[in-house]
């Protein structure tokens, strides 16, 4: 009831009125004379600024922005889109560690902190600074208590040590393939010791609750407001080490609806969409040709795929889920559902991500085929009940559930397609009591093998949704994960794509382009594996 009322009083402002529409974009552009703003619409709150333990995209936006991580993913122009770069595989930049080098065979990561950085309080930014980071998150709530094992084999604080005033090494039991890539995440953003220690307390030591409203670090932008359901405001650091942004204000407008996000980009009060997933395929297509806007589209990791529930019958039948397969209409729904703005999905590995194999999948459309293996595992003679649980309001989702019913109804199944909000779906999707469902996924690290063991190792306890478990499955990721021999890795990986795609455990549907719908004049955009925006490269042409 909060988020309505307030979506009832910014719509008086936004989207009852052309007149108000046109004086909100006189009144933007009035301010950016004064100081550059950009105005950006999403439709997602912050949970919280602790960079160790978000969850919500807003936060990891924001963060992305008001935080500097110890490396960067490196980008590289796209030919044929001017003022638009991307991410490659295996690229990587220096940010709060200038430089890095690997010793002791590869498993020791030295990392040579930038001189003359300081944090907002004054403090220089040194190697200590960094081991804090670190420190906390192995130690704190949150993902990288998880990561860090999993990835580096580090375990113990005691893993990074300071070896002078700049540097910082990072003493792995063994090379790990995605180290660099984990210095890159958002996770290990840099946050001030001192600050942080001052508002923990003894049942909160990592002030995990002050940094739910709070920063404390130094990126190119820094919050001034964060308003729930209304907006968020960032304003530049005029002595960051990049460099003053372009941008000196950076606003959010909390619009949940999309068909008013749409309004408000064709009457340019607002300069961009920013989010997952906040402009449909067909509003997208809709815009295409609107004067003053432009769309970005390049291909992403971005993963969706009809989710079997291994463990619930009649899905946990090899040759159901194989029939599924071959039931779904993919080269239909795609055009229909994503208007150009995505592909077909050949794999469960991403596209984009070394290791990704089109020629392994023997699936495509063919109903016979689909009927003759629900026979072979007993099912025919009468329907079968089965639900479908789609996230409502996400419509490419909602409009592919209707081509799976019909489909599915054809070879045996009665689908009763589920609508659930969000938090339903995902707590309902944890607890694996979803039968069959429309999932995504999108790892933040663009390696096989980390998408591999959150979506398919049997231990990888929320994120794989299928419920699956092979043994030899588990194996080949365990000894492949830090495995440093290239060809043997991609050899494992091929393999683990063989198993995966013959035990049928993903329904096969889309690779998800990374898409957004913008003022034309607006460059310097850049897409990075985590798919976030950052602002700090952006200015008007």
């Amino acid at each position: 009831m909060r988020s309505d009322t307030r979506r009832r009083d910014f719509l008086k402002f936004a989207a009852t009125s052309v007149a108000a529409l046109t004086f909100a974009g006189k009144a933007r552009s009035a301010a950016a004379q004064e100081k550059r703003t950009l105005t950006v619409a999403w439709d997602a709150d912050i949970d919280t600024l602790d960079p160790a333990s978000f969850k919500t995209s807003a936060g990891y936006t924001v963060q992305a922005n008001v935080y500097d991580s110890p490396l960067m993913w490196k980008v590289q122009p796209v030919g044929g889109k001017p003022g638009v770069s991307q991410a490659k595989p295996g690229e990587i930049e220096g940010s709060i560690a200038q430089s890095w080098s690997f010793e002791n065979g590869g498993a020791t990561l030295v990392l040579n902190i930038r001189k003359g950085v300081k944090l907002p309080s004054g403090r220089d930014v040194n190697a200590t600074t960094v081991k804090y980071l670190l420190d906390r998150g192995l130690q704190s709530p949150g993902y990288m208590r998880i990561l860090f094992p999993r990835l580096l084999g580090v375990t113990n604080p005691e893993h990074f040590k300071v070896r002078d005033e700049f540097t910082i090494e990072i003493n792995m039991p063994s090379p790990s393939p995605m180290a660099l890539d984990t210095m890159a995440l958002m996770n290990n953003a840099l946050l001030d010791p001192d600050e942080v220690k001052t508002n923990g307390t003894a049942e909160d030591p990592w002030a995990a609750n002050w940094l739910k409203r709070n920063t404390a670090g130094l990126g190119p932008y820094q919050l001034v407001k964060n308003q729930p359901g209304v907006e968020v405001v960032l304003e530049a650091q005029a002595d960051h080490w990049r460099g003053r942004p372009y941008f000196d204000r950076v606003v959010f407008k909390y619009v949940p609806n999309e068909a008013d996000r749409v309004l408000l980009l064709k009457r340019k009060a607002i300069d961009m969409v920013v989010g997952r997933s906040t402009l449909s395929p067909r509003n997208v297509k809709s815009l295409a040709a609107e004067p003053g806007l432009k769309t970005v589209s390049v291909p992403d990791t971005l993963c969706h795929w009809l989710c079997m529930n291994t463990q619930k019958a009649p899905l946990n039948n090899v040759k159901v889920r194989q029939a599924i397969n071959y039931a779904i209409p993919v080269q239909a729904i795609i055009p229909s559902v994503l208007y150009g703005y995505g592909t077909e999905m050949k794999s469960p590995v991403p596209s984009l991500t070394p290791g990704y194999d089109s020629t392994i999948s023997p699936y495509k459309y063919d109903i016979t085929k689909a009927k003759e293996l629900m026979r072979e595992a007993g099912f025919g003679k009468e329907p079968v009940a089965i639900d479908l649980a789609v996230r409502a309001g996400w419509q490419p989702h909602e409009q592919a559930s209707i081509w799976l019913q019909t489909e599915l109804e054809k070879i045996g199944f009665k689908v009763s397609i589920v609508k659930e909000t969000e938090a339903t779906f995902r707590q309902i999707a944890t607890k694996g009591d979803h039968q069959l469902s429309i999932e995504s996924w999108q790892s933040w690290i663009n390696d096989p093998f980390y998408h591999l063991f959150f979506n398919f190792h049997s231990t990888a306890k929320g994120t794989n949704t299928s419920f699956y478990s092979n043994p030899e499955v588990d194996k080949l990721i365990d000894e492949n994960m830090h495995e440093t021999d290239i060809g043997k890795r991609l050899a494992a990986a091929k393999r683990l794509q063989e198993i995966i795609i013959g035990d049928a455990v993903w329904g096969h549907l889309w690779y998800e382009n990374w898409t957004r719908v913008m003022r034309s004049d607006l460059v310097g955009i850049e897409k990075r594996w985590d798919s976030y925006e950052r602002f700090f490269s952006m200015k008007l042409a």
